[in-house]
């Protein structure tokens, strides 16, 4: 049995880091209206903004105040900006930016007033940013899984890269993945214009950890993924790691604990009668690492560290592999509890708790 390894550190910070070369398309919601005019309006479309966006058109001039010969601006920010003015108004659908569209319906009275004012979002429930919350119920996807889709992710910060993890993904056995790395973002540094790092992924159910052959620091990575078999027709991954990881002098004792939990409801009759719905099973695992070394004391303390922001609330989850030769097992997990006890001289015993991070889909 290898040392397992604590993969916590993610090189992806932030969603702007991600761009995607496809996206399930979002929706748009409906309208509300500030204003005093008579005219209803009907957002439509299939939103292609990667991000959720609020869109507020507002007339800026009247000509006689009716569809048609009035005119509006359109935002894309909340209306910090106006992306563009003078639009003439109509009864038909008129294409805007982002997928959005917008028709007007006359009312009783005068159609507009010089201000008035709509408000409604593009909203993508499957946008890259899904990747990164923790949330193992949402999901990134791409609009097609036939075609080969990427996912790059630009760094400003050298960092070294070591492993990726893919969790909660829709991907079939016979999916081809391939990791390239590169200075460019054209991908193309290497011998021939080829990037300077290019691996085949190995595939694996629900969740894929790939430790690299060598380790590389490149501003560019991409995932390229083809997966023609695919009955979903879409890729979905719900979490996306890339970095390093913890790795103790020492492995845990051999054997750990496992403590199950059932998670149900139960209602009970006058007469005391049970009636239960199970949802799920959770795990409390525990491992015992003894008499460590104070320098597996000095990265413990940082890895606990790391995992909890008290300017953003967070406390995060982390990756966790109990053998880093069986990359598939593999959890995301969250911490209960690693507390130290000095054992002698500069040596400590360490009991780490950790329990398995839920989905409910």
């Amino acid at each position: 049995m290898a040392k397992c390894r604590f993969l916590y550190d993610n090189l992806i910070t932030a969603e702007s880091m991600i761009s995607v070369s496809s996206l399930k398309l979002g929706v748009v919601t409906t309208a509300l209206k500030e204003g005093t005019g008579a005219a209803v309006i009907t957002p439509s479309g299939d939103f292609t903004g990667a991000v959720d966006l609020e869109c507020v058109v507002e007339i800026d001039a009247l000509g006689t105040g009716e569809i048609g010969s009035s005119t509006f601006k359109v935002s894309y920010d909340g209306g910090a900006t106006w992306a563009a003015t003078g639009i003439a108004t109509d009864d038909d659908d008129i294409s805007l930016s982002y997928g959005f569209k917008v028709k007007w319906a006359g009312g009783t009275g005068a159609d507009f007033v010089v201000g008035d004012k709509w408000y409604f979002k593009g909203i993508n429930l499957y946008n890259p940013g899904k990747m990164l919350d923790f949330d193992r119920d949402s999901r990134y996807r791409s609009d097609d899984s036939d075609a080969e889709n990427t996912i790059t992710i630009h760094s400003t910060v050298a960092s070294q890269v070591k492993a990726v993890v893919i969790g909660d993904h829709n991907l079939t056995s016979t999916a081809t993945i391939t990791l390239q790395a590169d200075a460019a973002a054209t991908f193309d540094s290497g011998v021939g214009g080829a990037p300077e790092l290019s691996e085949s992924v190995t595939w694996a159910a629900g969740k894929i950890l790939h430790y690299l052959t060598t380790a590389y620091t490149k501003a560019y990575t991409r995932l390229k993924i083809q997966d023609t078999d695919n009955a979903d027709d879409y890729i979905e991954i719900g979490e996306l790691f890339l970095g390093s990881y913890m790795e103790l002098s020492k492995n845990f004792r051999e054997g750990f604990g496992e403590e199950p939990g059932f998670l149900m409801d139960a209602n009970a009759t006058s007469y005391g009668v049970d009636r239960e719905r199970f949802y799920s099973e959770s795990k409390a695992l525990t491992y015992e690492f003894e008499r460590m070394p104070s320098a597996d004391l000095t990265l413990k303390r940082a890895f606990v560290t790391a995992l909890g922001s008290r300017a953003t609330g967070v406390f995060k989850r982390f990756w966790f592999n109990a053998d880093s030769a069986t990359p598939a097992d593999v959890i995301l997990a969250k911490l209960i509890s690693w507390p130290h006890t000095h054992n002698t001289i500069s040596y400590y015993d360490m009991p780490l708790q950790l329990t398995e991070v839920l989905k409910s889909i």
